[in-house]
């Protein structure tokens, strides 16, 4: 299976940077097919500046990132909730790179086609908030699930929330939410995710 991890965090010091390079380094280590995009270093504009309206001059790193997109089985996208949603940075990526004739296409409102079926995505955030606010309101989950991925024809296969994450200040705490990250996508890496797991931890 190839796994691509896609690092939300405009921060190269931050946990999630931390997170997500080593659960990129370690998979490799062990021989999985992994490739990563790391939006803390990545030189783009994400801004959509005329919406669809017309393409934006600058385009090379958005197609590296569709490219990586095609060849991936399952996406995991690593990144901190602020303001109830992804860094804008983050969200700059998805505007930019799942635009309509590669992610999907419209011809309704309420008939859309998603062109990436058969690929899966998993979530692995930190929040202020405790896990359990997003297990029970799930605003940002239900947003990516349906409005996100679900639009482009991908399934949602986890969700993984380190609560009140700045005030976890322990470090074996983190390196054990580092170690429950990892260990989730190595599972996703040798078997298929099963469609009746919970979907948040």
């Amino acid at each position: 299976m190839n796994i691509l991890i896609i690092q939300g965090h405009p921060d190269d010091q931050s946990f999630t940077h931390s997170n997500a390079l080593h659960t990129y380094e370690t998979l490799r280590h062990d021989g999985m097919s992994v490739q990563i995009i790391d939006l803390a270093i990545a030189d783009f504009d994400p801004v959509l500046r005329y919406g669809y309206r017309i393409h934006m001059k600058e385009q090379g790193f958005i197609n590296q990132v569709q490219q990586k997109i095609l060849w991936a089985d399952h996406i995991c996208f690593f990144f901190p909730v602020w303001w109830g949603a992804e860094p804008s940075i983050l969200k700059g990526m998805i505007d930019r790179a799942l635009m309509p004739s590669f992610a999907y296409e419209r011809m309704g409102p309420l008939r859309v086609t998603g062109f990436l079926k058969g690929k899966k995505a998993s979530l692995f955030m930190t929040a202020d908030d405790p896990a359990y606010y997003h297990r029970r309101y799930g605003g940002i989950v239900t947003r990516w699930k349906r409005d996100i991925l679900g639009l482009s024809g991908i399934k949602m296969a986890k969700v993984h929330i380190m609560g009140g994450a700045r005030w976890v200040n322990d470090e074996k705490k983190r390196l054990a939410f580092m170690e429950q990250c990892y260990q989730q996508i190595k599972t996703f890496a040798v078997q298929p995710v099963n469609d009746n797991d919970p979907l948040v931890d």
